[in-house]
């Protein structure tokens, strides 16, 4: 073979990859643009809004989880609501009691810690071992039971005054998600829990083109936790990982939509028009 016709072959190949990867990216673009409104971070029920909370604060405090489960509680018993709409309450508060009685922290989960000045001022990963603790070197074992996420930043600063006065600390929380179905890098990924739900998908590289977003659902032990118009919404509004009490071991399922490229083509035809520029120029490539 000339070296010619590598050369054209090894360009049209480079050209091929990155129009796959430019297309993944406008696909979830469409989905997210597609997928329902609502207005402000919020949860609307049947006859009103269940759940608010501050859209700026990435990781959800104990108060506020504290008073989600009273809404939830409420809402399960009232006789306002649809038994569907109790049963689905009621599956939420779960979610939220079983944070608020056991933490965040499950076995293997990675901990980015920064101790300003300390470990030469880069940050150390640690693993959430069996007694869910964590080993700071040189200091001994964090216990990590029953603290959440948003916790996790006082708890070792208070864990590390022992040894240092007036520490300066930066933790990240990543979450083990298993990201499968129609993605283009399926499998488990180590996500910071701060993340967008649709930064989970493209984490995995994104959905890809026969991908159905609407039955994109996350499962925890085999159960659904969040799936249809509850999924949707939490990325129209872009819900955070941590706000929506997904941890790890949790599967995010993207299914194959049996419509294909037709489905996609439907849909192209009611997304802005900035989105048909930014195919504009993916065709370019």
């Amino acid at each position: 073979m000339s070296s010619t016709l590598r050369d054209s072959k090894l360009r049209l190949g480079i050209r091929r990859e990155v129009k796959e990867n430019m297309a993944a990216r406008v696909v979830m673009l469409i989905l997210i643009l597609c997928a329902p409104k609502l207005a402000g971070a919020q949860v609307l029920t049947q006859s009103g809004v269940i759940q608010s909370w501050d859209a700026g604060r990435l990781q959800m405090t104990r108060a506020e989880l504290t008073e989600l489960l009273a809404r939830f509680e409420q809402a399960g018993k009232s006789s306002e609501y649809s038994s569907a709409f109790k049963a689905r309450a009621e599956s939420e508060a779960a979610l939220v009691r079983a944070r608020l009685q056991d933490g965040d922290f499950q076995v293997g989960d990675q901990i980015n810690v920064l101790i300003e000045g300390e470990y030469l001022d880069s940050a150390i990963t640690l693993t959430v071992g069996p007694s869910r603790t964590v080993l700071l070197p040189g200091m001994g074992e964090l216990p990590l039971s029953g603290v959440l996420r948003s916790e996790l930043k006082e708890k070792v600063r208070e864990f590390v005054t022992r040894y240092i006065r007036s520490p300066v600390i930066h933790t990240r929380t990543l979450i083990r998600l298993a990201v499968i179905g129609q993605v283009h890098r399926p499998g488990f990924h180590s996500i910071p829990a701060e993340s967008l739900l649709s930064d989970a998908i493209m984490f995995a590289g994104g959905p890809t083109g026969v991908a159905k977003f609407s039955g994109a659902r996350v499962e925890r032990n085999g159960e659904r936790i969040w799936d249809g118009r509850t999924f949707q919404n939490a990325v129209a509004e872009g819900r955070t990982l941590d706000q929506m009490s997904i941890r790890s071991g949790d599967q995010l399922i993207v299914p194959v939509d049996g419509g294909g490229s037709a489905t996609l083509l439907r849909m192209l035809t009611i997304v802005p028009a900035t989105v048909v520029a930014i195919l504009g120029l993916v065709r370019a490539f």
